[in-house]
């Protein structure tokens, strides 16, 4: 079977390359559409120049004087010395050709040699070709566009949209030149591209966000999987805490029927009370646990001395420190002492995690209870020189049912819940809590309160 963790890597790996392989056919199909547009333009466009050309042509024949616009007809300051680079034509006159060529605001520019025959032209033209120029052109017509170069003998340097040439009769010496007809459609198009651009970047955001959104689905389900998993161990701990203490009593009771040594009554007498407390202790801790996972609030809350809270730790743990041969040390030294809050659930607390530390280290072990007052903060430390925390595990011991010995679930007493009772209790006291570890040499614990 994949581990969780292999397999949330593999589907987040794969969700990745979805999403890329999604963009990449957006962009495809954004390209593909410009493409199909401008070919879609284009042959309109040849559909259509016959049309306009006839248009043109019948225009000049019946409204073109045989003389056109001279220099000295246009004021000075209309005459603009802008033309090198532009436009040249054979035997048209330059100055004359920019002074009245102007930009109609629909799109289509008009150049001719009589502002009369200009309007006329620009209304004709406009009304003709209104119904056909209804689409974008995306670059120029350079077929046609050559063609009417070596028939009219004239060089378009500058670049257009689509441009045709017609003659017609006009400048000073009545020799025939052309009109020039640019059709500018440029701004549909980038609006065109602007509205399909726009498309293509709100799916890709859609796609961003599905992704997003399925990376947090698999996070929430691994998360989910592996909460399921702490707390079937969980009660499988549970179990078997509540089974070895009721099993020993089970045996002690039966023993104790047929024991007539008073000795030996006794001392059964002493290993049933003894598991009893120890029964009825776990269950205080599932109850307090779940007190607090229900923001419980202190009924108690009193004026108490952290030194005479933490004396009460040695006799709480006595046996245990007895049975393990541990030293349990205490040196106080904080010069504020006084806080408020329920002693009960902070002797809880400490002995929680001095209980820890006997139960997970080797006989011998020592454990030194110190306390300090800085920055307006009285400072508890318990340390201790047994085997410390295991590094992979030093972000989750304080996450609810979890043993930091899973490979070996058994192996310490306990269900996974102390030292996530132990933090609500001190965060409930307005305090923090840390772990400075100190593996393979034991760990250290700092109190702020």
């Amino acid at each position: 079977m994949i581990p969780s963790k292999t397999r949330y890597s593999l589907l987040s790996s794969v969700a990745f390359i979805i999403m890329v392989l999604l963009i990449i056919i957006q962009v495809r199909w954004f390209t593909s559409a410009i493409d199909y547009q401008q070919k879609e333009s284009h042959q309109k466009l040849n559909q259509i120049i016959p049309d306009i050309a006839l248009e043109i042509n019948g225009i000049n024949h019946t409204l073109f004087h045989k003389h056109g616009v001279k220099t000295e007809d246009l004021p000075k300051e209309k005459i603009e010395n802008k033309i090198d680079s532009v436009l040249k034509l054979n035997g048209f006159d330059k100055q004359i050709y920019y002074a009245i060529y102007q930009a109609d605001t629909d799109g289509i520019f008009l150049s001719n040699t009589d502002e009369y025959q200009k309007e006329l032209l620009r209304s004709d033209i406009k009304s003709c070709l209104s119904s056909i120029i209804s689409f974008s052109f995306a670059e120029d017509n350079r077929k046609r566009k050559g063609e009417r170069d070596e028939e009219f003998n004239s060089r378009i340097i500058k670049q257009s949209t689509f441009q045709y040439f017609s003659p017609v009769i006009g400048i000073n010496q009545s020799k025939e030149s052309d009109l020039w007809l640019s059709l500018y459609q440029e701004r549909q198009l980038s609006n065109d591209i602007a509205s399909l651009l726009g498309q293509f970047i709100l799916n890709i955001l859609l796609l961003i966000i599905l992704f997003i959104l399925l990376v947090y689905l698999l996070k929430s389900l691994a998360k989910h999987k592996k909460m399921s998993q702490i707390k079937n161990d969980f009660f499988n701990n549970l179990s078997h805490e509540f089974k070895l203490p009721i099993g020993s009593i089970r045996l002690a009771s039966k023993v104790l029927r047929q024991a007539t040594n008073e000795e030996k009554k006794n001392s059964y007498h002493k290993i049933i009370e003894n598991e009893s407390e120890l029964l009825e202790e776990q269950v205080d801790k599932l109850l307090r646990f779940s007190m607090f996972e229900n923001e419980f609030s202190f009924k108690e809350n009193q004026e108490l001395n952290l030194h005479e809270i933490i004396k009460c730790i040695p006799e709480k743990l006595k046996i245990l420190i007895e049975k393990n041969n541990a030293e349990l040390k205490l040196d106080l030294q904080s010069t504020e002492t006084i806080l408020v809050g329920d002693k009960d659930m902070l002797i809880s607390s400490f002995v929680n995690i001095v209980e820890n530390s006997l139960k997970y280290s080797e006989e011998g072990v020592t454990i030194t209870i110190s306390t300090s007052y800085k920055a307006k903060q009285r400072v508890i430390r318990i340390i201790d020189n047994g085997p410390g925390i295991d590094p992979k595990f030093e972000n989750q011991i304080f996450d609810r049912f979890f043993r930091a010995n899973q490979e070996n679930q058994y192996q310490g007493k306990g269900f996974g819940i102390g030292l996530s009772y132990v933090k609500s209790i001190i965060e409930a006291h307005n305090g923090t809590i840390k772990l400075l570890n100190h593996y393979p040499k034991g760990c250290e614990f700092v109190i702020n309160l």
